[in-house]
């Protein structure tokens, strides 16, 4: 991690592309400015942590495990069951 010092009103430069300026300084806090093309994406720490979170959780599969679905055929087609009983 770069660890800087900054006084209001001095920027930094990230690449080429990203310029951050401190606009002012509170007791507990910072403000600070950011300036960076709009294909880059900006987001609060704790907001980008629960984007990850819920993008996480939506790709993993909605499919069920086998003994479910073994569960759901027996259930909804009694026949296909005893057919796949007698198979095995």
């Amino acid at each position: 991690m770069l660890v800087v010092t900054r006084k209001k009103d001095e920027k930094l430069i990230i690449g080429n592309e990203i310029e951050i300026q401190v606009l002012r300084i509170g007791r507990d806090n910072v403000r600070l400015g950011i300036k960076a093309p709009s294909h880059i994406s900006i987001y609060r720490y704790e907001i980008y942590e629960a984007i990850k979170k819920e993008n996480e959780s939506a790709t993993q599969s909605q499919i069920p495990d086998k003994e479910t679905l073994d569960a759901l055929t027996r259930v909804l087609s009694p026949e296909a069951s005893k057919a796949t009983t007698a198979s095995e």
